[in-house]
């Protein structure tokens, strides 16, 4: 969660979206943006999200399953991706300190 009226045009807010369309990151998003901040998101191309953010990574891995029993694991590769980005940022992070 994202407490989005205490950005400012200093912070950048990082979005997470499996399916794009999800109504609470979309608000959250439009009021980051009127704050200033700067958005990023995982999320399928072309989706809602994908449009509101200022940079997008693309990943259409969205699969809907109506039987119980079934989990769609398309999860998989947006928590890899966010796993690399992490550790790109850390390394630079490291790299700054020294």
């Amino acid at each position: 969660m994202v407490s989005a009226p205490r950005l400012t045009g200093e912070d950048v807010l990082f979005v997470l979206s499996f399916s794009g369309r999800t109504s609470y990151l979309i608000s959250n998003i439009e009021i980051a943006k009127k704050a200033g901040a700067r958005i990023v998101s995982i999320s399928p191309g072309g989706s809602v999200v994908a449009s509101l953010a200022d940079g997008s990574i693309n990943l259409n891995a969205y699969r809907a399953s109506t039987h119980p029993l079934i989990v769609p694991t398309g999860r998989a590769p947006m928590y890899v991706m966010l796993d690399v980005l992490f550790a790109l940022v850390a390394r630079k992070c490291e790299a700054d300190t020294l």
